[in-house]
């Protein structure tokens, strides 16, 4: 049993040198108007040998519901064998076995079906029936026999280039040398769409047969016309073609035209339709000299494809059979790079019209070309690449982008020509989706800062509208520091669209900032703004802007707690942290008794109080702080010691804090001094005047003048000197082992 099932399997569909993809007609299990007018299953599929598509026409000699179609199969499949024409389907292979017959062919697709799927002119369909009319007219005039089985519904198939292709040849017969004579004794078995076209009895077809298939013509064009409906009253014929379609449909057998006669009448319109002349210029084309080609896609191309709604031009016309030819001659031409103008054109047509084909055929013919393309440094190539790139990208995946395309795309930005460096702007952001983070951060952005300044307006605000669109691809930690600069850039800008663009961007980013951002740096940059002196719309814009980010920093305000915290709290912190320690000598801990009143610390009121103007503590200190800072001019000999204090001007010296007049008299009066003793001889041995170390602080007394004996004064003596007159009265007791509290600055 199992050897039987295993020879069986042998003889079935899966044993065929083809791979059979999705069943189009079904037959045997009628669905549709196709299935019941076909005596053929109908599968597309791929031959294994070029994976190109094909179609194949199955018929089960073993199915109970064919015994009686057997011998319309096997005519069809005999006389295909034997009538070739461009015209008649291409024939790939013939398979028989004991169980089925195969018809494997190009891929084509039944006619109602491609007329629903594709809305045709009125150019498209008389192309059509011109083709359909020349194969019959062939196999009448030429092959002398008659085709018999013209329907709407089984008998023409379109292949991928758009040719109307004639199948069906269950009925073909010689008019000569046919012993079986199908067209009379297998016509009764065809299926019942054919009878929809008979108007004649067999006799008739015996004495003219050509006419016979002249009124199965002129069915057929109204069916064309009219959506399949044969008897129509109202039809959309065109007018030529109406008055032709009535001598093939004429009642009369001897007014009724062949099929011959109806290509002759109709020469000149035939010959002014678009479609008809551009398809046999196509076929011609592959006849031509390659410098003829090159020339006619050059010059004469543009004239057919140039309104393209008008000329009615199907898709698969351009698709199938002009585009192979021109990816040829690119690829040709590309290698010898002489003629970029030429090559500019084929690439714009390929692209163009590359971008309508499947997924598959896209990646297997145009992407290659496309990426190849883009490392030419020609402009007008890249200019073409650009310009169609939305129309081709989602055909490109991540890695075609970043490994294939992003490195020489992104040298648009350096070129000199403005319309390369805003288009290649244009087109990172149609494909920014694509591009991976590393890139957006290590190339683009540092790229971009350069297009912010461009000389072009436009180029200045499509920067600014990338970077708010790529703020998601931008590193965390860098984002918003980017973000900033580059919107406060552009409100900078003396371009109006720059500063709105930046103004927009804000708001739309306004949930990337943190508070501390807004109140920092974003809020200023929109300060100035408010105040924009080329634009009220570009103030009222910043306005409202403004008042964004101001509202969210109120609101975050009011959820902050209602609290006051002790204004002297820092400063009794510094005062905790910085207060004498026990060891300190006893004469600062009275200092600081005396400073801090026992009832209140020394906090910001007590500054308050030596700061306020008019402070009756502040004019108290100032007359009772010598200056510090003061040193006295040695001379090269003793001087009266009352003149020199009188002259250092220390009886005024409470009434002018930080210097005044007092203090530039005081050195005007040293200068005299210093001059008087120049000439004087220098007294040897006069030791420096250690200040701070040797002078003895007392309240309201003067200071003691050092002894005229004295033969030097040795910095860091003991020698005592009167104080200035102050009225602070600061209780401070002189200790033996410890200096004053000032300083060594005395």
């Amino acid at each position: 049993m199992n050897f039987l099932s295993k020879t069986l399997s042998s003889f079935t569909s899966g044993s065929i040198p083809y791979t059979i993809k999705e069943k189009i007609i079904d037959p045997i299990s009628p669905s549709t108007a196709l299935d019941r007018n076909s005596i053929w299953t109908l599968y597309n599929g791929l031959n294994p040998k070029d994976n190109s598509p094909i179609s194949i026409f199955e018929f089960n000699l073993k199915e109970a519901s064919n015994y009686q179609k057997i011998n319309l199969a096997k005519n069809a499949f005999k006389k295909l064998k034997l009538i070739k024409f461009p015209g008649v389907i291409s024939i790939v292979d013939f398979i028989e076995n004991d169980y089925y017959l195969y018809i494997i062919t190009e891929r084509v697709i039944p006619l109602p079906k491609y007329l629903e799927e594709n809305k045709l002119g009125n150019n498209s369909l008389v192309a059509g029936l011109y083709s359909v009319a020349g194969s019959i007219s062939f196999i009448n005039e030429t092959c002398n026999s008659i085709y018999g089985g013209l329907n709407f519904h089984s008998s023409i198939f379109v292949n991928l280039q758009s040719d109307w292709k004639l199948g069906g040849f269950e009925l073909v017969t010689n008019l000569n040398s046919d012993p079986e004579q199908p067209i009379y004794r297998l016509s009764q078995y065809m299926p019942q769409s054919w009878y929809e076209f008979a108007s004649e009895d067999l006799e008739v077809i015996r004495l003219n047969p050509k006419k016979f298939d002249a009124i199965r013509f002129g069915n057929f064009i109204m069916a064309v016309f009219n959506n399949g409906m044969v008897n129509t009253k109202d039809s959309n014929l065109p007018s030529k073609l109406a008055t032709i379609t009535k001598k093939l449909l004429s009642n009369k057998p001897n007014l009724r035209i062949t099929i011959a006669q109806y290509l002759k009448e109709l020469a000149s319109f035939h010959k002014s339709n678009p479609v008809i002349i551009f398809n046999e210029q196509l076929n011609e084309l592959k006849f031509l000299q390659e410098s003829e080609k090159l020339n006619f896609i050059k010059y004469e191309l543009s004239n057919f494809l140039q309104d393209e709604s008008n000329n009615d031009l199907p898709s698969g016309l351009i698709h199938y059979k002009l585009l192979p030819d021109l990816i040829y001659q690119y690829k040709q031409l590309s290698k010898s790079s002489t003629d970029q103008e030429t090559l500019s054109i084929l690439l714009n047509l390929i692209i163009k019209y590359g971008c309508k084909l499947p997924v598959d055929e896209f990646n297997k013919l145009i992407k290659p070309i496309i990426i190849d393309s883009f490392t030419s440094t020609d402009r007008s190539l890249r200019l073409i690449l650009l310009s169609h790139l939305p129309e081709y990208q989602n055909f490109l995946t991540e890695s075609d982008v970043q490994y294939k395309i992003f490195s020489n795309l992104i040298t648009g930005f350096q070129d000199s020509n403005f319309m390369i460096r805003e288009i290649t702007l244009k087109s990172i952001t149609i494909i920014i989706d694509k591009i991976s983070v590393k890139q957006v951060n290590q190339e683009l952005l540092r790229i971009l800062s350069k297009s912010q300044v461009d000389p072009k307006p436009s180029i200045r605000v499509n920067t600014l509208i990338l970077i708010i669109k790529i703020s998601s691809k931008i590193y965390k930690n860098s984002k918003n520091s980017v973000l900033i600069t580059v919107l406060a850039k552009s409100l900078k800008d003396s371009f109006i669209p720059s500063k709105m663009t930046a103004l927009q961007g804000f708001e739309s980013l306004i949930d990337e900032f943190s508070l501390e951002e807004i109140c920092s740096k974003i809020l200023g940059h929109l300060a100035i703004s408010l105040m924009d002196q080329k634009s009220k719309k570009v103030r009222n814009e910043a306005k409202r802007i403004f008042q964004l980010y101001l509202d969210s920093v109120e609101n975050h305000a009011k959820s902050l707690p209602d609290l006051d915290i002790d204004e002297d709290e820092e400063e009794k912190q510094f005062f905790k942290k910085f207060a004498p320690t026990e060891q300190q000598s006893k004469k600062e801990e009275e200092i600081e008794a005396t400073t801090l009143s026992s009832n209140s610390s020394f906090g910001w009121n007590m500054v308050s109080k030596f700061t306020s103007l008019g402070g009756e503590m502040n004019h108290d200190f100032d007359k009772s702080t010598p200056d510090l800072t003061r040193v006295s001019t040695p001379t090269q000999q003793q001087l009266p010691i009352q003149n020199s204090i009188e002259d250092d001007g220390w009886n005024d010296f409470h009434d002018n804090w930080g210097g005044g007049e007092k203090e530039e008299e005081e050195e005007e009066e040293e200068e005299e001094e210093e001059e008087e003793v120049v000439n004087k001889p220098i007294i040897q041995n006069v030791s420096k005047i250690n200040l701070g170390k040797s002078t003895d602080i007392h309240t309201g007394s003067k200071p003691k003048l050092p002894s005229k004996t004295t033969s030097s004064l040795k910095l860091g003596s003991k020698q005592k000197s009167k104080t200035p007159i102050s009225t602070l009265n600061l209780k401070i007791e002189e200790d033996e082992e410890e200096i004053d509290g000032w300083g060594d600055g005395w």
